[in-house]
């Protein structure tokens, strides 16, 4: 077999090991070229500047779950650029090609799954009675679904990786592991889409009790004690503090972010290996890197540590004994076990 009129078979990542060269040129890789250096290295310092607080505050303020999803996912994104700063000298190096292709797939999974932590948290901050579900269900449907993708496009990267592992590509697997990777991903923003809409539907019947005097904001509106007593219907519940109106904001951005990280990366592998949109560094920088980038540094930013406390285990005990000593024991306790 033969191409570009040489007699040099096509070139893959076993035949070309030892780098570019006339047999083996970057625009026949499955990225069209080299990556460009600047970028990938931008990226790896970028994750590994968040990584630093994200580690230091989640530790101080013993967000175990939140900093464990939140930093495995900038690892990943970290070392996954990592693995294209070797390619940007040499695209046909077989490891850091699989290292970049399955890490940065699963890398905004993992960040995506710090976000779904906190809305068990935020229902019973503001009122488990609003919800749809259970709050203890809340991880189990929104955490258990994100590992569930994780695992689909784990597959899908593994599939794919082993494909492109030989003298000769294997279309078939890498058409399985393509579509591995488009149904992990559309599962993903699926995912996303439904937990979206449950907070969403909390959020209107919060808002509907409000509007109709079944409770009434704390805080900024608080009621007092006699105001309470003459409505039964009227039910004080936690305050909606600027502090956790940021966090909830914060969060909403690393929401959009990732899943517009989402809408590109479909039709990306959809199109096949080799295809245009995959070849596009530029867009890929712009519609992955820098979405997971801005979703990474958002929720590192508006941590919990400052801006939501409760989600911390020793502050969210400190914070319920500190509001019944407040309120008394007759009064209505909201988070009467932060797991029910």
């Amino acid at each position: 077999m033969s191409y570009n009129g040489t007699n040099y078979p096509p070139p893959t990542y076993e035949t070309c090991s030892d780098g570019i060269s006339e047999r083996c040129p970057a625009e026949l890789s499955l990225y069209g070229d080299t990556f460009t250096l600047g970028a990938c290295v931008f990226f790896v310092v970028a994750h590994a500047l968040a990584l630093i607080p994200q580690l230091y505050f989640g530790i101080k303020a013993r967000t175990w779950s939140y900093t464990l999803w939140l930093a495995i996912g900038t690892i990943f994104e970290l070392i996954g650029y990592s693995g294209r700063i070797v390619m940007s000298s040499n695209p046909w190096v077989y490891n850091a090609f699989v290292i970049q292709l399955v890490l940065l797939i699963l890398g905004p999974t993992l960040v995506a799954a710090a976000i779904s932590i906190t809305f068990k948290h935020l229902v019973l901050w503001y009122g488990r009675e609003y919800s749809f579900i259970k709050p203890v269900l809340y991880p189990w449907v929104f955490v258990g679904t994100d590992f569930f993708s994780i695992v689909i496009q784990a597959a899908g990267g593994g599939v794919s990786s082993a494909a492109t592992n030989g003298d000769n590509n294997d279309q078939g697997m890498l058409d399985v592991g393509s579509g591995l990777l488009v149904a992990g991903v559309v599962f993903q923003m699926a995912n996303m889409i439904f937990c979206g809409g449950l907070m969403m539907i909390y959020i209107w019947r919060r808002h509907k009790a409000i509007k109709n005097g079944a409770a009434v904001r704390a805080g900024d509106e608080t009621a007092t004690e006699s105001e309470s007593s003459t409505n039964e219907n009227v039910k004080v519940i936690r305050a909606s503090d600027k502090k956790t109106k940021i966090f909830v904001y914060a969060l909403t951005v690393a929401y959009i972010a990732i899943i517009i990280r989402c809408i590109y990366r479909i039709p990306e592998m959809q199109m096949g290996w080799g295809s245009s949109l995959m070849q596009n560094e530029t867009t890929f920088l712009i519609l992955d890197g820098a979405m997971i980038l801005i979703a990474v540094w958002t929720l590192t930013i508006f941590h919990p540590y400052f801006f939501f406390p409760f989600l911390g285990k020793k502050q969210k005990m400190e914070m319920d004994a500190e509001k019944s000593r407040e309120k008394g024991p007759d009064a209505p306790v909201m988070e009467e076990n932060a797991q029910r």
